[in-house]
């Protein structure tokens, strides 16, 4: 059976989890969201989650050894024989060699890297359009969150770029467009 292990990436409010989503629903290819996981794990209470809730709970990052752990956990279950699409993760250097490390020890590669190219000017907008109402995205967490991304773009795409690894999609367009190109990439990866 063919195998794809991709990650998504691309500035917040670029559409990730809508296309990954729709992406696990037509190939079967799991959808690993960090955020979503570590929320599982805390509200299970398992012993990753009370460990990553440790440092939630004082608004610190959980450390990428915890993460790392939390996304081989997820990886080994049997739902990701097909494979996976990685969404938020990684967010550094550091944890896109530790992901190629954890995914040789399972025996995969990662197939390749769907950038989303967004302006900084629509990310911008979307956020604040989607947010109305929520207390907890004002306008100054919205400029923190795609600050937070520059860096992490600047961490983690020439890593990727000189494996030759990226696949760039304008994400500027109709999520139906968007996704006829993320649907092409994610057959070549199959194959």
């Amino acid at each position: 059976m063919a195998q794809a292990y991709i990650v998504f990436f691309g500035p917040p409010g670029c559409g990730k989890g809508t296309q990954a989503r729709q992406a696990r629903d037509e190939f079967g290819l799991v959808h690993i969201s960090t955020g979503d996981l570590l929320r599982e794990h805390v509200s299970k209470g398992t012993p990753l989650g009370v460990e990553a809730n440790r440092y939630m709970v004082r608004g610190e990052l959980v450390p990428d050894n915890l993460i790392l752990r939390i996304v081989r956990e997820r990886l080994q279950r049997p739902d990701c024989e097909r494979g996976a699409i990685f969404d938020g993760f990684p967010r550094t250097r550091a944890q896109a060699e530790a992901l190629d490390v954890l995914l040789a020890e399972l025996g995969n590669t990662l197939s390749m890297v769907i950038e989303f190219v967004l302006p900084l000017e629509v990310s911008r907008q979307r956020l604040m359009a989607r947010q109305e109402g929520r207390a907890d995205d004002r306008p100054e967490v919205i400029e923190k969150r795609l600050a937070d991304h520059q860096i992490v773009h600047q961490s983690v795409v020439p890593y990727y770029q000189a494996q030759g690894l990226i696949r760039q999609v304008d994400a500027n367009r109709t999520i139906e467009a968007i996704y006829a190109d993320v649907r092409a990439l994610i057959q070549e990866a199959l194959r």
